[in-house]
């Protein structure tokens, strides 16, 4: 039981995404900063499976312009700089992050490969990667709004080793994505030029 929290838990360190696509629904309200647990990002018809039995989603409020943010966010090869436990992350197909496109990374250990599913630049991300058992979907959406950038990040995961231990894998993903976007902020806020 150890092994396999610890193996959630390092997951949702830096929270993996994953494969399955399902049918999209409505955006959420971006006016808040914790979202609707009802309603779920979409990213180009790309959503979370929304029957999984762990759902985690944050959103962070950044004062940074939408291209810095953007830049963080798509620039795979600079991950490790501000999100050691994934390191090394590499982009391995060539040119611009779009539909297809496949990245490797290493949260806590583990060899991870992701593809994205779906892309909108400054807007949105939605990747997969079945890692372990584990099957989830990973998105971010960026909103510009009056008081900064509104980043929300949010995954689903299925498979047999979630059900093992449902409350220690939303545990380890809640604070994982949390992490991760509070890591997203605060890098993006440090950067030249964006207060």
């Amino acid at each position: 039981m150890n092994a396999r929290r610890s193996f959630l838990n390092g997951i949702g360190v830096a929270a993996l995404g994953a494969a399955m696509v399902v049918a999209a629904q409505s955006p959420a309200t971006a006016a808040e900063a914790k979202p609707d647990p009802g309603a779920h990002q979409v990213c180009r018809g790309v959503t979370v499976d929304r029957t999984a039995p762990v759902i985690s989603s944050v959103s962070v409020l950044i004062k940074a312009p939408l291209a810095t943010v953007w830049r963080l966010h798509a620039d795979i090869d600079r991950w490790p700089s501000w999100i050691p436990e994934i390191t090394p992350a590499h982009k391995v197909t060539p040119g611009p992050l779009r539909p297809g496109s496949v990245f490797t990374w290493s949260p806590q250990d583990m060899h991870v490969e992701s593809t994205i599913k779906s892309i909108a630049p400054l807007r949105c991300t939605a990747w997969g990667a079945p890692v372990n058992g584990i099957t989830g979907v990973h998105l971010w959406t960026f909103e510009q709004t009056p008081a900064g950038v509104l980043a929300t990040t949010e995954e689903s995961w299925a498979g047999p080793p979630v059900d093992a231990d449902v409350p220690g894998s939303q545990a380890g993903l809640d604070q994982g994505l949390g992490d991760w976007a509070n890591r997203l902020k605060a890098t993006a806020e440090t950067r030249p030029g964006c207060r």
